[in-house]
Parts: C-alpha cells; sequence; structure tokens
C-alpha cells in the first residue's frame, strides 16, 4: 500500500515537472509573436508580450511550485522558455528575425526570465531539501 502512495507521487511529480516545462514552451512560443503586438498610445508600444512574459511565467511559475512543492518546480517552466525564446531570437540565414533587438525584445527576455526565479527566492517550500523539517514523529 505504502509503494503504491509512493509510486503515485512520483508519477505525479514528474507529471508536474513536465507541465511546468512544456507550459514554459508555449508561452514563451505565443510570447514571441505577441512582443510587437499591443496598443501604442502616444506612439509607445505597450507590449502584450511583455506582459505575457510578466504575468504568465510568474502564474505558471507559482503553479509549478505549489504542484511539486520545491523551488526547483518553479524554475522548471525556463527548461522549456528559455531554448524556445533564444531559438526564435535567434537570426536566420534568410535574414528572418521574429524577435528583434529593441527594448522591447530586451524586457521580454529578461522579465520573462526574472519572473520564476524571484517565485522561486519567495518563502520556504513545502518540500526538498531547502524545507523547513516539520515537527512530528516522523522527523524525531
Amino acid at each position: 500500500m505504502a509503494g503504491e502512495d509512493l509510486e503515485m507521487s512520483r508519477l505525479f511529480l514528474g507529471s508536474a515537472y513536465t507541465f511546468g516545462a512544456f507550459g514554459g514552451l508555449a508561452l514563451g512560443l505565443y510570447g514571441v509573436f505577441l512582443v510587437p503586438a499591443g496598443p501604442r498610445p502616444g506612439g509607445v508600444l505597450l507590449s502584450v508580450g511583455i506582459a505575457v512574459a510578466m504575468v504568465g511565467n510568474t502564474g505558471l511559475a507559482v503553479l509549478a511550485r505549489w504542484l511539486t512543492g520545491t523551488r526547483l518546480g518553479a524554475v522548471i517552466p525556463l527548461a522549456g522558455w528559455v531554448p524556445i525564446v533564444l531559438w526564435l531570437a535567434a537570426a536566420r540565414p534568410e535574414g528572418d528575425l521574429l524577435l528583434q533587438a529593441k527594448a522591447a525584445g530586451y524586457l521580454f527576455m529578461v522579465l520573462g526570465a526574472l519572473a520564476p526565479v524571484v517565485v522561486a527566492m519567495i518563502g520556504l517550500p513545502p518540500r526538498g531539501l531547502s524545507a523547513v523539517p516539520l515537527p512530528g514523529p516522523r522527523n524525531q
């Protein structure tokens, strides 16, 4: 009975990490295409892609941390987000470029990468190496 619980726990934990990585990949893909989109009040771009990077990456990091209970869970979305963003930001031989080297592109990359790290550093996780041991008969 305890072996089944441990196996289900490992399966759930693996699924949570996989969900976080693929969620980061999806946010990076959509975010890159949305960086040049958005309203332009006074000629200044208010990028939807930057909002996706800030709100989406923060929300996904909070969800992944809650599902896994570890700080690694909070930064695991970067495992999917960083490669796709860097790949789409690289110039192609044809000269095509999806993420331009402008302020909006740099803000998208910095804020998108920083959001999960900030979520990981806030508070103590309920499990993992950096968790505070709970008092009780198991830890005595």
